[in-house]
């Protein structure tokens, strides 16, 4: 009998233990497993037993919270893509900091306007860019609860430039009405405020070109009252006056007209395949007569071989005749002007150049030759002539023609200008 009890009590044993582990133990490891998951942050995986006594409304549960986590981890990765994103494509600098002004997010923008290698997280605002304006308008935003706008000045200690900020702050509410923190957005003005020094620079000069002839004609017309002035000597040196001022009057006004007609996209290029040789004979048979009265050698190299440039002749004729009479204009007498073409690096281009061997620019005044009305000496180069517009139309003709232009220039010795450009296709 006793035979017989013994292996079905081991049985019934191990039956138990069976249901024991498929319904009570194993669902107990599961959940574990599962908090454990939940509790770092993992993504739980294995939701089985759902039929385990007494613990199916458990796992039921914690499902049920594992998918509304997976749904707040899917918010929550969605929406910081979507500001990264946004504030990623600003160009604006824009900041956050939190009730300590602390810095907790910047964008790239921010980064580039001040040089930073790195994002300032954890930082203060003098910590990271030293501007006590900053600082100081952020936490008053911050304790006033309302926005303000200023507009600051920062010298680059290592750069040599003076930038130029409008920062606009304004506090974060929550919906509890409690402040969180403050958004800085910076906007980088220093490009609007060089052009309205530009604008205001061009005006004064404008006014400044056009009231000095003006000045000259209205003061001998009124010595014109009587017509027995206009007699003899004294009256031909008077209409002499008057007509020079005239012509100055109407050069200057052709030339703001030509490079406006420039600057707005209207004049439209005639191009033509043409031999870089070809153009500086042609200079040079123009020019001989000018530069023999003055005294001053006019001397030509290129090379035979050259390739062919493709430009528009009457605007290269502009080009090179406001580039020889600059040169003219300052080069001694008994000294040479040298006009020479040759092949660069780039082997799209083709470098023309006019070399004098005048008393040559300063180096910090080379950069600005191109720019409307500028005059290294503003009161000899009046007193030469020529209306200060001359190399400002050089460079947006050579611009329109798809090249480019620079000056090197040294004391004493000369200026060399040379103009790129394009080599022809055609044959």
């Amino acid at each position: 009998m006793n035979g017989w009890w013994t292996p079905l009590l081991v049985m019934a044993v191990l039956l138990a233990a069976g249901w024991l582990w498929a319904l009570v133990y194993r669902p107990i490891l599961q959940i574990r497993r599962l908090v454990k998951d939940l509790a770092e942050g993992k993504e739980p995986v294995g939701f089985v037993a759902r039929g385990a006594w007494g613990l199916g409304g458990v796992i039921v549960d914690l499902d049920r919270v594992a998918e509304r986590l997976r749904g707040i981890s899917y918010k929550a990765q969605r929406d910081k893509f979507n500001l990264r994103t946004i504030l990623g494509s600003l160009t604006e600098g824009v900041v956050i900091t939190d009730p300590d002004g602390m810095i907790r997010l910047a964008n790239l923008s921010f980064l580039g306007m001040f040089h930073l290698s790195d994002f300032p997280l954890g930082q203060t605002f003098m910590e990271s860019i030293r501007l006590p304006e900053v600082a100081r308008a952020a936490d008053e935003t911050f304790a006033e609860k309302r926005g303000r706008s200023i507009e600051i000045r920062r010298v680059s200690a290592d750069r040599p430039e003076t930038k130029i900020f409008s920062v606009n702050f304004a506090p974060i509410v929550e919906g509890n009405g409690e402040l969180s923190g403050v958004v800085t957005v910076f906007y980088d003005l220093s490009k609007v405020r060089r052009l309205e020094n530009v604008r205001t620079e061009f005006i004064t000069n404008l006014s400044h070109e056009l009231r000095t002839p003006l000045s000259i004609l209205a003061g001998y017309l009124e010595t014109l009252e009587e017509p027995s002035d206009l007699k003899g000597a004294e009256g031909k040196k008077i209409l002499g006056v008057l007509q020079r001022n005239c012509e100055r009057l109407t050069l200057l006004v052709s030339d703001l007209l030509e490079l406006s007609r420039i600057e707005s996209g209207q004049l439209t290029l005639q191009l033509k395949p043409r031999s870089p040789l070809e153009i500086l004979e042609e200079l040079e048979e123009d020019w001989k007569r000018a530069f023999a009265a003055k005294k001053v050698k006019l001397k030509v190299q290129a090379d035979t071989k050259l390739p062919k440039v493709l430009s528009d002749p009457l605007r290269t004729g502009q080009i090179f005749s406001n580039l020889l009479e600059n040169a003219l204009r300052f080069a001694p007498g008994g000294s040479t002007v040298t006009l020479t073409a040759r092949e660069v690096e780039d082997p799209r281009l083709v470098e023309f150049s006019v070399e004098d061997q005048g008393e040559g620019i300063p180096k910090d005044k080379l950069d600005r030759i191109f720019e409307r009305f500028f005059r290294v000496d503003s009161d000899r180069a009046r007193e030469k002539g020529g209306t200060g517009l001359g190399l400002s139309i050089v460079k947006h003709l050579v611009q329109l023609h798809g090249g480019a232009v620079e000056a090197h220039s040294e004391l004493g010795v000369g200026t060399k200008v040379s103009i790129r450009l394009p080599k022809s296709k055609l044959k």
